[in-house]
């Protein structure tokens, strides 16, 4: 990885061949070939440089926190994070976009605002015709230790017939057969209909099942409770 200061900046990059690229993202001078997601918790562009494709990601939403601020002085900003993650999941052996550069713009030891550059991958969000490989991978995540951390569909890529990850965590399995089971009720619930292809017939789905419908209450709940607040 190079690291690179300018003043309030911090740059780190996988190749010195990007290092152009920071100042034409800075500047706002890029080529937007395509706004993959625009919303209140991140902007995600297809952009060409040098006559590559590349994906540029801005998480609005974490920028904006203040306590994600605090935070990043002894963690780092979430586009470093996502950066060093990406580098984790091809080094366990598995496909997934390839990181490229992280700018972050500090004050002080806090990051303000920060940009993560990764390579375009050349295929499709994963769907339910993909259901049969994409369990595979996830249960491959599993057999390696790992959770996949937001295991929906559409974060399996699917390109030359092979499964790429995206917005994956890749974080230990501390919680076992009970953690793997309730990454495929996440899945499932991702999908049009009932799938059949992890087990529902044990102790670990029956509570992983209870958990995620108790997560799901508590999220309906405090929704109501904030309605009420902006209501007085």
């Amino acid at each position: 990885m190079v690291k690179i200061k300018k003043g309030k900046v911090r740059i780190y990059l996988q190749d010195e061949k990007y290092r152009g690229l920071a100042e034409v993202i800075l500047h706002g001078d890029y080529r937007r070939i395509k706004v993959l997601k625009d919303d209140q918790r991140s902007r995600v562009e297809l952009i060409e440089y040098k006559e590559e494709k590349l994906v540029l990601k801005i998480p609005i939403e974490k920028n904006r926190r203040q306590w994600q601020r605090f935070l990043s002085a002894f963690r780092g900003s979430s586009s470093k994070r996502e950066y060093e993650n990406c580098l984790k999941i091809l080094s366990e052996g598995f496909l997934g976009a390839k990181p490229v550069m992280v700018i972050d713009k500090k004050i002080g030891p806090f990051v303000k605002d920060s940009y993560f550059v990764s390579k375009f991958i050349e295929g499709q969000e994963g769907n339910f015709q993909h259901l049969k490989e994409i369990g595979k991978e996830l249960n491959k995540i599993h057999e390696a230790g790992y959770l996949h951390g937001d295991s929906q569909l559409v974060n399996f890529m699917v390109s030359n017939e092979k499964i790429y990850l995206i917005d994956c965590k890749l974080k230990k399995n501390r919680f076992g057969k009970f953690g793997a089971r309730y990454e495929f009720i996440y899945l499932e619930e991702s999908c049009p209909e009932k799938i059949d292809i992890y087990r529902k017939d044990d102790l670990y789905y029956r509570g992983a099942k209870l958990l995620n419908s108790y997560l799901h209450w508590w999220g309906r709940t405090r929704k109501k409770l904030r309605g009420r607040e902006l209501t007085k």
